[in-house]
């Protein structure tokens, strides 16, 4: 998800390498030094150019920005001895979208929203406060690393939530679809509120519909997988002992951050 640590992850891995003393080339296409590395075949050249003998890791951060980008990583696995670590924006580069560009070969590391432990870390809460006590202001604020620099200040962190919330439906979903910010806004809110409920699109749909909203259960079950694949929500399926209700449909979704529920995104209108 935006915002939960990606490009920083990519940072202490390349710290880790150069403790290992290993060979390594790391590039954020967000800066302007690399600026001129707009298409794959500039990218390939300038890697070759870097590549010397012995095994290298590549590490390309925000690799969308790259024409065709999927064409070099391709050319770097099979021309050099190389591990390649990449992240992209989820406004250009939903998770999904890999096994099309990679044709499979590429493994996905998942990064989530700090842990209850991880939270602790992170914030300096002191020893006046209870173990209880500590974890209500992690259901409260919920796990995004860069609340840290707000030190539990409520209007900051939330404001900083509603940002992350707001650039997530406006630049990773609406701006890959023709889709209604109304309707996406209704759809959140209704998953948000029925967090651990059995929730199917025929249902929303149903309820859509008599509201004057018109959505087909199709349209609604885009919503909810584009929701999904820029991991706002989380999906868990049925499990059941008996093989044949398997066959229903009806799924829970889960949030993927407590502290979303505890902004109330009042100037959104979405909880």
């Amino acid at each position: 998800m935006r915002r939960c640590g990606k490009s920083s992850l990519l940072e202490l891995f390349k710290e880790h390498l150069k403790k290992q003393n290993a060979k390594f080339i790391h590039i954020n296409f967000e800066s302007l030094e690399f600026e001129h590395l707009s298409d794959y075949k500039e990218l390939y050249k300038y890697i070759k150019s870097k590549i010397k003998s012995g095994k290298y890791y590549l590490l390309f951060d925000e690799i969308q920005v790259v024409k065709d980008w999927q064409k070099a990583i391709e050319s770097f696995r099979l021309d050099f001895e190389c591990d390649i670590y990449i992240t992209g924006s989820n406004s250009h580069l939903l998770s999904g979208e890999f096994s099309t560009y990679l044709t499979g070969r590429f493994v996905e590391i998942k990064l989530l929203p700090l842990s209850f432990a991880e939270f602790l870390e992170f914030h300096e809460l002191g020893n006046n406060l209870s173990l209880e006590d500590k974890f209500q202001k992690y259901l409260i604020f919920g796990g995004m690393p860069i609340l840290a620099q707000y030190k539990m200040d409520e209007i900051n962190s939330f404001q900083a939530l509603e940002g992350i919330i707001s650039s997530i439906l406006q630049k990773d979903i609406l701006a890959r679809c023709d889709a209604s910010y109304i309707l996406l806004e209704k759809i959140t809110k209704f998953l948000a509120s029925n967090i651990g409920s059995l929730t199917s699109p025929n249902n929303i749909s149903s309820v859509l519909t008599s509201d004057k909203n018109s959505i087909s259960r199709n349209s609604v079950d885009k919503y909810i997988k584009l929701l999904t694949s820029s991991f706002v929500f989380y999906e868990a399926n049925r499990y059941d002992i008996k093989g044949k209700a398997l066959l229903k449909t009806g799924q829970k979704y889960y949030i993927a951050d407590t502290g979303f529920l505890g902004v109330g995104i009042a100037t959104l209108g979405i909880f």
